[in-house]
């Protein structure tokens, strides 16, 4: 029960990692002898004659219908907003730059000056039928590397270009940038308020000019601005006719132009013409409905000398940020006067900590803004308890004064601060308030953050976003105060999302920052390095999960001492993974290890024990004993039943796993029947969309089409693909691995041709995404390999699979489980291919490396056995043939019982063989045992039964149907 190279599993009780969950594999029978399956992260995993080949369907996810298509937060423009028609002009009349170079404009200017929204009205502009419309608009706000090549990333998975992987955030972006330079889409790419041009270092798009176009914008000023064909547009604040417009208009539109006199010239000269400080200006008049231009100017002069005491030197080169400060002073001091009294501050200071592009609203509701926005500041004034709503009144008159942008039609991003903004509340914050607000924003997070994270996957994303700004500008305050689980828990949403790639950087860079910030030898910093191993295992690369699961497990070890309950997580993680790099017989070796201490420790019904057994079970299983698997989750399942109750997901994942091996020990009717009741309760107690529920969805398909029902298995996962897209996403794991066996049932179905079709396509894509030797790769190889033979001949495969051999020879080793299958492909596919006495040869060369590596009673050791006695037989060597075909026999029966598919196969070839040698009688007592198992297993209409009845009605001994 090995795998084709990922090994796959039923849903996992390994502990201290998230469950994963059955996605039972498709299984190959060329010659009648299934063998296993597969792993939901991984595909579909199949079987013939003992080898296992992976099948994995990548299907394409559809395609944006309708056109143009806007990713990323693009900004709503300003009221009263200025077309600046100078500047417009600029941006409209796009640069020429050398041949096959987009046109670039950066929009350089100091904060506040109104570069944003310039780019976002070109934006719009570029979306408008009656303009210069572009088909594909991207917002990508970059004040970091990675909230660009996220931004990217999510474009590519929207637009579902060939290639994204929906995992590899990195890899994602860079797919995105090649359709955009090799596409037939007309396309506008913002880059907006870049904070270090490293950051964007090989993220501007390149390629031919004629359909793309690309804006920036930026603080800074440097030569790098201008290098790479891109010209510089330099945005300094209003012109005074500008300045004077833009009130106008605003005061007017909002029914305030009684406001307007005689100092309005004065006002804007006064705020620099700065945007940003006149919106806050326009802001405060409009919603204090009183004051005049003149009276508005007073404060502004008596304010602005007040601060220059205080702030001396925080202005910007441009001086922009004296006037942004001075306005945020007298707007937050006029917001902190509404009631509830003195609570704006406090709230403005939280939400200078979150994302730019916005967070929810619901983060006003929790627990946490509540008490900050009641508590005692630095002036040792505490306010009375606040609710909810008294915290929305005061978010709507910061909105009121200009200092809080809340889009009414919600979303995940309806609320946020305007960066410059944000900076001069953070800046002239006093440090103790700055690290109230950041423990109260993380507790905040922390309180909206779904249990389960695929119930609003946008929700979550944004969610992260916000959690990792909060890290970059305050990141110290959540270390320093035990804080930091909520950038535990940011990480964590990344294994849920399938981004495994980036999950390694980031659990990386937070292994670091624990480091740092809490001492090396910390057990949260042994946490996150071993959250690095388990993502390296996701993303494919289990020996470097084990490689660093070793290492941390080592030093937890000697740290915390080898039975405490982390070390004993990292020891049972690294025994998964052990697995998963091919060897089995080690991981439940270790897990047996871990298992004993557990039970010394913890004791046999403790969860972590419970488990570490069902662990053990699994792992027996994946060794070759499906029964022992079966009988110790029926064990597990029991205990777990009087411990935890019916309705645990401990216990129904045990009930799942249960119904898994039960099937792999021979009883796939009986396997559908118990997953289809575990069904049940899963819709009963988690509900139709819960991850766990779909996995359940996808088994029961599984298990009805290998009892028999192809046609049934493929319309239910037809369905089960639809919610799981809708669900999980187009490229989530699970999402493709329901691909993937979509793709078998139908090929079982008759149609092989598809199956080519789909691996050819999967192939392509999976070498531009993962490159030529990921294990992913090399499966997809194997099946397309073994389709081929299947749709077109087998004159192919042998050369086909040897070129595989090549390849897993050198990626995995001489005696791994996969590369000692596609050993004994190349053997059978040569004998397919016409040419018995090779495939003799290749069989007897690797059946010794089997029954070392295995052992004698492994199923693909008998599976080799059994193919070595067939093409004996197709050699004329009967009297070898029969006789190794009875021992296989007598051997199943022993290992594997009377009524296991494997044993039923062997009753059946030796029939076939004993009337090819003219033993009529003794291939009549094969063929009729191989038929009365079949006929109480699989039914009547099964396509084995039917084929063993058609043989014996050949040797006139059909006897009467059932």
């Amino acid at each position: 029960m090995t795998s084709g190279t990922s090994r796959a599993r039923p849903d996992s009780s390994d502990d201290d990692c998230k469950a994963s969950t059955a996605v039972p594999a498709p299984r190959l029978l060329p010659s009648s002898v299934p063998v296993f399956a597969a792993d939901s992260a991984h595909g579909s995993q199949v079987n013939s004659s003992g080898g296992n080949t992976q099948i994995n369907i990548h299907g394409i996810p559809s395609r944006a219908d309708l056109w143009p298509v806007v990713i990323g937060p693009l900004p709503a423009l300003a009221s009263a907003f200025q077309p600046r028609s100078r500047l417009r002009d600029k941006l409209a009349t796009r640069p020429r730059p050398a041949p096959g170079v987009v046109p670039t404009q950066v929009l350089v200017g100091g904060g506040g000056a109104g570069k944003s929204q310039l780019a976002a009205s070109f934006a719009y502009r570029a979306l408008d039928p009656q303009s210069d419309r572009r088909d594909l608009v991207i917002w990508a706000t970059a004040v970091s590397r990675e909230s660009v090549q996220l931004t990217y990333a999510e474009a590519a998975r929207r637009l579902a270009i060939p290639g994204t992987t929906g995992d590899d955030v990195v890899h994602d972006a860079q797919v995105l940038l090649a359709w955009l330079t090799g596409g037939t889409r007309s396309w506008l790419v913002v880059l907006d308020d870049i904070a270090d041009m490293r950051d964007v270092d090989g993220l501007w798009p390149r390629g031919p000019g004629e359909r793309g176009h690309v804006v920036a914008t930026t603080r800074r000023k440097e030569p790098a601005l201008s290098g790479g064909g891109r010209s510089v547009v330099d945005v300094r604040t209003f012109r005074p006719e500008e300045s004077v417009a833009y009130l106008r208009q605003r005061l007017s539109s909002s029914g305030f132009g009684h406001l307007l006199d005689a100092s309005v010239d004065d006002l804007a000269e006064a705020l620099g013409h700065l945007p940003l400080a006149l919106s806050h200006a326009a802001a405060y008049l409009i919603r204090k409905q009183r004051f005049t231009c003149a009276d508005y100017l007073q404060r502004y002069v008596e304010e602005s000398a007040s601060l220059a005491e205080l702030l001396p030197g925080w202005a910007d080169t441009e001086a922009y940020g004296r006037p942004v400060a001075v306005t945020l002073t007298l707007g937050l001091e006029a917001a902190d006067a509404t009631p509830p009294a003195g609570a704006a501050r406090k709230v403005l200071q939280m939400a200078a900590l979150l994302d730019p592009a916005g967070h929810p609203m619901r983060l006003w509701d929790t627990r946490a803004a509540a008490a900050h926005a009641a508590r005692a500041d630095s002036s040792g004034d505490a306010l009375p308890e606040h609710s909810p709503e008294d915290v929305w009144e005061t978010c709507l008159a910061l909105h009121s004064y200009g200092l809080l942008h809340i889009d009414s039609a919600g979303g995940p991003r309806a609320v946020g601060v305007h960066a410059v903004t944000a900076r001069a509340v953070r800046e002239s914050a006093d440090p103790d308030d700055l690290g109230q607000a950041a423990r109260a924003v993380a507790d905040g997070l922390t309180e909206i953050w779904p249990a389960h994270t695929y119930v609003d996957a946008d929700l979550v994303a944004v969610l992260r976003a916000n959690a990792e700004a909060l890290s970059r500008v305050a990141g110290d305050h959540l270390w320093t105060s035990d804080r930091f689980g909520l950038l535990y828990r940011a990480g964590d949403s990344l294994f849920d999302a399938g981004l495994q790639a980036a999950a390694i950087g980031y659990w990386t860079k937070t292994a670091e920052a624990a480091s740092r910030f809490l001492g090396p030898g910390r057990p949260e910093v042994l946490a996150a390095r071993g959250r690095i191993g388990r993502a390296q295992g996701h993303a494919g690369d289990p020996a470097a999960a084990v490689r660093t699961l070793r290492q941390v497990a080592a030093e937890q070890s000697r740290l915390l001492g080898p039975e405490h309950p982390s070390t004993l997580a990292s020891l049972q993680d690294l025994a998964r993974w052990r697995g998963h790099a091919g060897d089995a017989g080690g991981a439940l070796a270790a897990t047996q290890g871990v298992l004993a201490a557990r039970q010394r420790v913890l004791g046999l019904l403790h969860p972590d024990t419970l488990a570490s057994r069902a662990t053990l079970a699994r792992w027996r299983g994946e060794t070759g004993d499906a029964a022992a698997a079966a009988k110790g989750l029926e064990e597990v399942f029991e205990d777990m039943l009087g411990t935890l109750g019916a309705d645990h997901p401990a216990t129904l994942k045990a009930r799942n796993n249960l119904g898994y091996w039960r099937g792999e020990a021979g009883d796939a009717a009986g396997a559908a029947r118990a997953l289809e009741a575990l069904l049940e309760d899963r819709l009963r107690v988690l509900g139709p969309d819960h991850p766990d529920t779909l996995n359940t969805r996808n088994n029961v398909g599984y298990w009805r089409g290998e009892a028999g029902d192809s046609a049934g298995a493929a319309r239910a996962l037809e369905q089960l693909l639809v919610d799981r897209t809708r669900i999980l996403g187009a490229d989530h794991p699970h999402t493709l691995a329901t691909r993937s066996n979509l793709a078998y049932w139908r090929g079982k179905a008759g149609d092989a041709n598809g199956a080519v079709e789909a691996f050819r396509d999967l192939l392509r894509d999976r070498i531009k995404v993962l490159g030529p030797d990921h294990p992913d790769v090399l499966d997809t190889r194997a099946n397309l390999a073994r389709w081929s033979g299947e749709a077109h001949g087998p004159t192919d495969a042998p050369a086909a699979f040897n070129a595989l051999l090549v390849d897993r020879l050198r990626v995995l080793g001489p005696d791994h489980p996969d590369t000692l299958t596609t050993r004994h492909e190349v053997a059978r596919w040569s004998g397919h291919a016409g040419d018995p006495e090779t495939a003799v040869r290749g069989l007897e060369d690797v059946l010794p490396d089997r029954l070392r590596i295995l052992g004698t009673e492994h199923p693909d050791t008998l599976a080799t056995r059994h193919e070595l006695a067939r093409w004996q037989a197709e050699t004329g060597d009967l009297e070898a043939a029969l006789t190794g075909l009875a021992a296989v026999l007598a051997d199943r029966l022993r290992v594997l019982g009377t009524e296991h598919p494997h044993t039923l196969v062997s009753y059946a070839e030796l029939g076939r063989w004993r009337a090819a040698a003219g033993d009529v009688a003794g291939a009549a007592s094969a063929l009729r045992s191989a038929l009365d198992g079949r006929l109480r297993i699989l039914g009547e209409n099964h396509p084995e039964t039917q084929a063993t009845r058609a043989a014996l009605d050949r040797l006139g001994q059909g006897g009467d149907r059932a």
